[in-house]
C-alpha cells in the first residue's frame, strides 16, 4: 500500500508535497517556507512558491 502524496496545505496551492522537502507548520504541511510563512497573501502564494 503507497503513502499518499501530501499537498501544500496553503489556500489555494493544490502543488504535491515531496515528504523530505516538506516543511511542517502548526501540523500542516507545506510546499516550501515562504508558503508557511504566509508570503502575500494566500492569492499570490501559489504563483510564488518554487513548486507551482
Amino acid at each position: 500500500m503507497s503513502i499518499p502524496t501530501p499537498t501544500c496545505a496553503c489556500e489555494p496551492c493544490d502543488c504535491t508535497i515531496a515528504p523530505q522537502t516538506a516543511v511542517e507548520k502548526d501540523g500542516k504541511l507545506f510546499c516550501s517556507q515562504p508558503c508557511a510563512d504566509g508570503h502575500a497573501g494566500g492569492d499570490q502564494c501559489c504563483s510564488s512558491c518554487e513548486c507551482c
